[in-house]
């Protein structure tokens, strides 16, 4: 077998992978969705199961073997040169998952599994009935895997370094306290500075927003956007997220409360924004590195960008704000443009991390990623989670929730045994302004065209520079090929400076 067949040999094994992963999340996204209630147990059989049968394409003797003839498993190096920079970048790619799997027992994954999926069904019903007792024996039992999965992964500094390397290749602990060091006195005193003394009237934001209105509107928005909903579709559920089955096989939710106008734009932008990047790969590379994304901080870099950069923006607001007085004019009618866009932009420290504002975002990132590395390092026990919460908001916010609904159990994410994935949120920001600021050098009437209700051009060049390549780069080399800069917090804080202190009226 020549070098061109070993390296399609890969692609077809690995494809088997990516095919059982996106069964996966069709369980995960019918569960969520329109799964009935008692339809759980059998359902944690078939997620434990799925995720057993990729462990094993995935960390078979076969895919082992072709790649062997390609690079070495050790060091990385490349044994055939003939390949050209994308194939190098896949195998590349292809070693990491090979060999991060190949770390983990088939028993781990399948006892993860099936943890997570009742863990999670649970988090919904705890929610509910703000009980979070009823939830806190599964997330002791997923802070143990996730202590075992450290263990087993490997790490050269802390624990937490091999859980965050999962979802942002190379990041560490370390980096992150540095960023968040820089990062959140400044926040904090912004907060302050900026938090009105006097409440602004949001009344109009609130109310009788009729259900089946706001699907329609959200259709729109994401259709102006560039969702394509030949390859897409867009359901209801208790916390937003985006699916990605495949690049045409898109599945989009969003929790489109009847009393909250503002909560259901921002999480259908934000969702859009995870929804454009899955779409921009190539189909044809589909269960290559090559239509994934490259990180999650990069992934969530889309979302926020199109969720407050775009659709939190003043050009954004002037071309949205005639359409939603049409469509709810019994709300809307008494007020102008300009009052909705700086009232959707108020600065107010507030319980809920998907409601907060620009400013006190990231701190909210933060908060749960203090808790998070406590948890791990065995400082923090699952049962001290709402005293340890309401404990750091009065520390970051000066409020404290008023149960643990809106506290400790407002996210799905530790549910899932998602430990790690929280600093990606504030990274996601990080990378967005940066690039934001490149994206206004180069479209200079950018305001101009959003204003007119054009958006496509923000999605071209979002594909052109960051989704076209899934895996082939880094991160950081993503950044620097964009910016010509490594990351810095510097362009996150003079976006909040310029917008908050300067320009918002």
């Amino acid at each position: 077998m020549n070098p061109k067949e070993s390296y399609q040999n890969i692609l077809e094994l690995v494809k088997e992978t990516k095919l059982l992963e996106s069964i996966s999340y069709l369980l995960q996204w019918d569960q969520d969705t329109y799964m009935p209630e008692q339809g759980i147990g059998i359902r944690s059989m078939q997620s434990e199961c799925i995720a057993s049968l990729k462990h094993q394409k995935l960390t078979s003797n076969e895919l082992k073997s072709a790649l062997e003839k390609l690079i070495h498993l050790d060091t990385g190096e490349i044994l055939d040169h003939t390949l050209s920079e994308e194939e190098t970048a896949v195998l590349k790619e292809v070693r990491r998952d090979f060999q991060l799997a190949a770390k983990l027992p088939n028993s781990f994954v399948k006892k993860m599994a099936h943890i997570t999926s009742k863990a999670s069904h649970s988090w919904i019903s705890a929610k509910k009935g703000n009980d979070f007792e009823a939830f806190s024996p599964h997330l002791t039992k997923i802070v143990d895997q996730c202590k075992e999965q450290a263990e087993l992964l490997g790490y050269k500094e802390h624990p937490y370094d091999a859980l965050i390397d999962l979802y942002e290749p190379g990041m560490t602990t370390k980096k992150l306290q540095l960023l968040f060091k820089t990062l959140k006195p400044f926040l904090i005193d912004l907060t302050k500075k900026l938090t009105p003394k006097k409440p602004l009237d949001t009344s109009f934001l609130f109310g009788d927003f009729s259900s089946k209105k706001q699907m329609k509107l959200s259709h729109d928005i994401l259709e102006l956007m560039g969702i394509d909903f030949k390859k897409a579709r867009l359901d209801r559920t208790a916390h937003p997220f985006c699916v990605p089955l495949h690049p045409q096989d898109i599945r989009l939710t969003t929790h489109d409360h009847s009393n909250d106008l503002m909560g259901n734009i921002s999480a259908i932008m934000h969702e859009g924004g995870h929804g454009l990047y899955e779409m921009g790969f190539d189909p044809k590379n589909f269960g290559s590195p090559l239509a994934e994304a490259v990180s999650l901080g990069m992934h969530e870099s889309q979302s926020r960008w199109w969720e407050t950069f775009i659709g939190q923006s003043q050009s954004f607001c002037h071309f949205l704000f005639p359409t939603l007085q049409k469509i709810f004019p019994e709300k809307l009618s008494k007020i102008d443009s300009s009052t909705f866009y700086k009232t959707i932009n108020r600065v107010t420290p507030t319980m809920i991390r998907v409601h907060s504002d620009e400013v006190t975002y990231i701190l909210h990132v933060i908060l749960r990623f203090e808790l998070e590395v406590e948890l791990i390092e065995g400082k923090l026990q699952a049962h001290d989670i709402p005293e340890a919460w309401n404990a750091k908001m009065q520390e970051l916010f000066g409020i404290t929730p008023k149960n643990d609904q809106e506290g400790c159990l407002q996210d799905v994410h530790w549910s899932l045994g998602m430990f790690g994935y929280f600093p990606t949120y504030a990274l996601g920001n990080l990378y967005a302004a940066q690039i934001f600021a490149t994206f206004k050098k180069e479209h200079p009437e950018w305001e101009k065209e959003v204003s007119s209700g054009n958006l496509l051009f923000i999605r071209d060049f979002l594909q052109k520079n960051i989704h076209q390549y899934g895996r082939q780069y880094s991160s950081n080399e993503l950044l620097e090929r964009i910016t010509k800069e490594p990351l810095s917090p510097n362009y996150h804080m003079k976006y909040l400076e310029q917008k908050y202190t300067k320009a918002l009226p």
